[in-house]
């Protein structure tokens, strides 16, 4: 497979006929599915020039890559893994499609500097949400919009969540959070 051409060679109408929905874990009772793609062509060579284009949560060099992607005032998780791209959480078909096309021409737009770009094969893993724990306060204060803190250490974990959203991190704390998760 040619890297810096494979998302042109491809009909993101026709793919996404091909959109499967399953269902994610949510809090809210409506609708909510991760989107799953399946391609012919295995995208794992894509990865090391998609990683540095992108905030990488966690990447195992040429066998997933899951980053976060922003479309409007949503995030959404984004999962590459051999001939499987995952996206989600959305709430129906329709929303599957419309952000299926947007992602379609994100990644479309990245594969065209992949000739200028260095691949990186560096994993990334986030830390666990006890090593992140740690550095909270511990009060439960709920004053960042979760439950407890171990709640916002799940989180930051899986990159749901910024360590500036507790209020009484100091400045000391936050900074090793913040070097923590690069």
């Amino acid at each position: 497979m040619k890297e810096k051409n494979f998302f042109l060679s491809l009909n993101k109408e026709a793919l996404s006929e091909r959109i499967k929905l399953e269902p994610a874990y949510c809090h809210i009772a409506k609708g909510c599915y991760l989107a799953e793609i399946s391609f012919s062509d295995n995208l794992s060579s894509l990865l090391p020039y998609l990683k540095p284009q992108v905030k990488a949560l966690y990447y195992e060099p040429e066998n997933l890559l899951i980053f976060k992607w922003k479309r409007g005032d949503k995030f959404y998780k984004v999962s590459l893994k051999g001939e499987t791209l995952k996206f989600g959480t959305v709430s129906d078909r329709e929303e599957a499609r419309e952000v299926f096309f947007e992602l379609f021409d994100y990644l479309k737009e990245l594969s065209l500097k992949f000739e200028i770009i260095e691949p990186d094969y560096k994993p990334v893993k986030r830390p666990q949400a006890l090593i992140i724990y740690k550095y909270l306060p511990k009060t439960n204060c709920k004053e960042c919009g979760e439950m407890t803190c171990l709640a916002l250490a799940a989180k930051i974990s899986m990159g749901e969540a910024e360590p500036e959203n507790c209020p009484h991190l100091t400045e000391e704390s936050l900074n090793e959070l913040r070097s923590l998760l690069e």
